[in-house]
């Protein structure tokens, strides 16, 4: 096999000098390039061609069908004909390669707007894809910083996608990438498993994000997760493809090197030349491919792509309206008062008394999972987040009407209950804490996603909604039948702080998933923070009071005196401090060795003790 050695004349003293001492005994003769030496080239001669991509882009369509054989040498300036042909950079391997005699392909030859595209085409933003970005003639920090603010400004445009059998498609696009195979780009890279140069088909991969968070996500997940297409992502896999711009003519860059217009025609000249493939081609496999793919659910269409292509894209998405209309069907359903939202919380407010009376965990989860407290609730507050005054409304007397009525049969239940007796149950809910405002929190979140994904089941955040409602309702209903107002006002504090602490978390995780804009959800969200804020003053001192607690138990606890060892330590009042005990011996404890343990004790507090001992003789 001997070439016809083609070379750059802005390269020939390179080419005298260095390439023709390696190529001689490849090469039958030489010249320099010249747009006519191609009219002199006769059928099934075999051509080395050590040109520039723009040289190439001239040369190789005036190659098709004539049956020469074409083979490509990495000129400095032929990056993109490189990657597309699978040359390698180093000139040594690809000389190597080709006298290891490669057998010549067939190879497709993909156009724009009849101009060959060797390696990929870009519109828009593509995920750092332009050569502005990843230009070598911008300073360091230009280079750093220029696309981060790009990443942070993007704009989809509206785009009309023509394509074979009147496949039409109305959209808006952040980027457009087209490639004839698997590694002409980034994105191709990482969702075709399997293409080539010579399938007849082209592949374009339209981007549609709906937040810059959510490109993020997938530039950061790319990296290191599994190969597939972005879900804002479609993939359309074809013979042509027409793309026009409604908004006007569009920049775009075809091996980086950029273009304008406002309607482009994409086709494939199916096996238009042969050529010596690289090594790091991908080799067709025997048979034409003829799939066609149109994976493009993931665009959005009609008005979602016309409000997508009128302003930036958002930081976080914004939900279609096709999402807004059905999960505010549903939470104008769930905010209406009726009779079986009524009854259920009567029963489950019955059995959540009973079991907290009874001291009966598994009661009191029983009742939980009966409450219906969930709907109404995030229903207001996605009514708070929009500020709809009418979802607000139905909701608040939605709520109100049933802890209400539930509050009336769980007094009654607890004065037919002749039992006075709290049990930890019922203690536990008497002095909240920040730790049951973060049950809250994350039940309010739970509730609120659930609603917003259909594919979450919503019984699981109903089973939270309830574990921060039912409960202290009813300890406050039991504080009233006992006429205890410690009781009742430890357990209506925690009932109120933790409704202000769902309605808050329920609302900031449905602005997050796009449901409504900061500037309209910010006057709602500001009123329930500060609700939130003034009611958690008194859980944060409870809370400090129980980390007091939990610190004289530890120092107590397991304390050795010389009378006896000092176990289950509970402290049952700070003000005056009064601390229960048990003391362990081997012999019997009196007053007087109580008294001197009593003393420790209160040098070890620095404060007045008061002490309820139960004392345990230790037999071995």
């Amino acid at each position: 096999m001997k070439f016809r050695l083609l070379f750059d004349k802005d390269q020939q003293q390179y080419a005298e000098e260095k390439l023709l001492p390696l190529v001689e005994d490849i090469i039958s003769r030489h010249e320099i390039y010249g747009p006519e030496i191609l009219n002199g080239l006769k059928p099934e001669e075999s051509v080395l061609l050590y040109l520039s991509d723009e040289q190439l882009k001239d040369a190789l369509p005036g190659l098709a069908g004539t049956g020469i054989k074409v083979a490509v040498l990495p000129h400095p300036e032929a990056n993109e004909t490189c990657v597309g042909m699978g040359v390698d950079r180093n000139l040594v391997k690809t000389i190597a390669h080709l006298k290891s005699d490669p057998d010549p392909i067939n190879a497709d030859i993909l156009y724009c707007n009849e101009i060959p595209i060797f390696n990929h085409m870009v519109i828009g933003h593509t995920f750092l894809l332009t050569s502005e970005e990843s230009s070598k003639d911008k300073g360091f920090w230009s280079r750093l910083f220029n696309p981060v603010i790009h990443f942070f400004n993007i704009r989809l445009f509206r785009v009309d996608v023509n394509l074979p059998y009147d496949k039409k498609i109305k959209t808006s696009v952040a980027g457009i990438v087209v490639s004839e195979h698997r590694k002409s780009s980034f994105i191709s890279s990482r969702v075709l498993e399997d293409s080539s140069i010579s399938d007849g088909k082209i592949h374009a991969f339209l981007l549609s994000p709906r937040s810059v968070v959510e490109m993020f996500q997938y530039i950061i997940s790319s990296l290191w997760g599994k190969k597939k297409m972005p879900r804002f992502g479609a993939h359309i896999k074809t013979t042509k493809i027409g793309l026009s711009f409604p908004g006007g003519a569009k920049e775009y860059l075809i091996d980086r090197k950029k273009f304008s217009t406002q309607e482009i025609e994409l086709h494939i000249g199916e096996k238009q030349i042969e050529i010596y493939p690289g090594s790091s081609l991908e080799l067709p496999e025997t048979g034409k491919d003829t799939t066609e793919i149109y994976k493009v659910n993931a665009l959005p269409t009609g008005e979602a792509a016309q409000v997508l292509s009128e302003q930036k894209l958002p930081f976080i998405r914004h939900a279609s309206s096709e999402e807004f209309k059905g999960l505010f069907q549903v939470l104008r359903n769930n905010a209406r008062l009726s009779s079986s939202y009524l009854v259920l919380m009567v029963l489950s407010t019955l059995l959540a008394t009973i079991g907290l009376i009874a001291n009966s965990t598994p009661v009191v989860i029983g009742a939980m999972i009966l409450a219906p407290l969930m709907a109404p609730i995030i229903s207001l507050s996605m009514g708070t987040l929009r500020q709809d005054k009418k979802l607000m409304a139905n909701s608040i007397i939605t709520i109100l009407a049933g802890l209400g009525l539930s509050m009336v049969f769980a007094v009654f239940i607890t004065w037919l209950i002749p039992v006075q007796s709290a049990g930890t149950e019922i203690l536990v809910r008497t002095r909240p804490n920040l730790l049951d405002l973060g049950i809250a929190v994350v039940s309010g979140i739970a509730g609120a996603y659930a609603h917003a994904r259909e594919e979450v089941a919503k019984t699981l955040a109903g089973v939270a909604i309830a574990v921060a409602l039912i409960p202290p309702l009813c300890v406050a209903a039991i504080g009233i039948g006992w006429t205890d107002w410690n009781i009742f006002i430890g357990a209506t504090l925690l009932l109120f702080t933790n409704l202000a602490g769902m309605v808050l978390a329920a609302s900031v995780t449905f602005m997050l998933l796009g449901f409504s804009p900061l500037r309209l959800a910010s006057k709602g969200m500001i009123i329930s923070l500060l609700l939130v804020l003034v009611l958690s003053i008194p859980l944060a001192l409870g809370f400090n009071q129980m980390v007091y607690e939990q610190k004289i138990t530890q120092q107590l606890e397991g304390l050795k005196t010389e009378f006896a060892v000092i176990k289950d330590v509970r402290v049952q009042k700070l003000d005056p401090m009064k601390i229960s005990i048990k003391l362990v011996s081997e012999n019997p404890i009196g007053e007087y060795e109580i008294d001197r343990i009593k003393l420790l004790i209160e040098e070890n507090m620095a404060c007045d003790v008061e002490i309820e001992v139960i004392t345990a003789i230790l037999r071995i």
